[in-house]
């Protein structure tokens, strides 16, 4: 039952951009990306898409982890902001799900996203309002960017998040990639990852990634 809760809360909080996308041409940038983990033999197969257009930012994401031993888990992310007004603050709608085996949770977003534009890219600052499954209400802050040179590309998020019934202070989840272009649509880089829970010790995590871009 609480799965179809949050499809259809999903739903409605997507509902509105449909209308918008067909009145608004958007730019779309698509890539492939394969990882790989020298440290536990760890794989992903993701694949982005981005849809840009003057007033609204669209984002899918999904993600297939092998896992050392056998198994395998799926992650996706799907996200729409859009703005009504000239100044770079967006309102933001969310959804999250992570599958593997028995396991499956989801989590729903709505808040706001304030836009820092520069000569090569971004950073974004989205406080918002969040809906965990089998960890009731609560707020995340994200701290997003992207930035792109002639032979570089650098990009980041870090997610801080807490629940009233989650019984840590907060929950920390940060990424970083860096790739280096080889040639045309291919680059190759690293991808650095860490989870950290106050009192607990760091989980990280380093891939070594190839990305092609459509």
């Amino acid at each position: 039952m609480k799965k179809v809760a949050l499809y259809i809360l999903a739903f409605f909080l997507l509902l509105p951009c449909s209308n918008v996308v067909a009145q608004e041409k958007s730019d779309l940038a698509s890539s492939l990306m394969v990882w790989y983990s020298p440290f536990d033999g760890s794989g992903k197969v993701i694949t982005e898409t981005t849809a840009l257009g003057n007033n609204h930012v669209g984002y899918a994401y999904a993600e297939l982890t092998g896992l050392r031993g056998g198994g395998a888990e799926g992650y996706g992310q799907f996200f729409w902001e859009q703005k009504f007004w000239d100044k770079p603050i967006f309102i933001h709608a969310e959804y999250r799900a992570v599958a593997a085996d028995s396991f499956y949770e989801s989590t729903a977003f709505i808040g706001a996203a304030y836009c820092i534009y520069s000569k090569h890219g971004y950073l974004a600052l989205e406080p918002l309002a969040m809906w965990k499954q089998g960890l009731g209400f609560g707020g995340q802050f994200s701290v997003v960017g992207g930035w792109e040179w002639k032979y570089f590309i650098l990009e980041h998020y870090t997610d801080l998040w807490k629940t009233h019934k989650m019984s840590a202070p907060i929950d920390i989840y940060s990424q970083t990639r860096l790739f280096v272009k080889v040639y045309k649509r291919l680059s190759a880089g690293v991808v650095g990852t860490i989870y950290y829970t106050p009192g607990n010790t760091v989980s990280a995590g380093a891939y070594l990634a190839l990305r092609w871009r459509f």
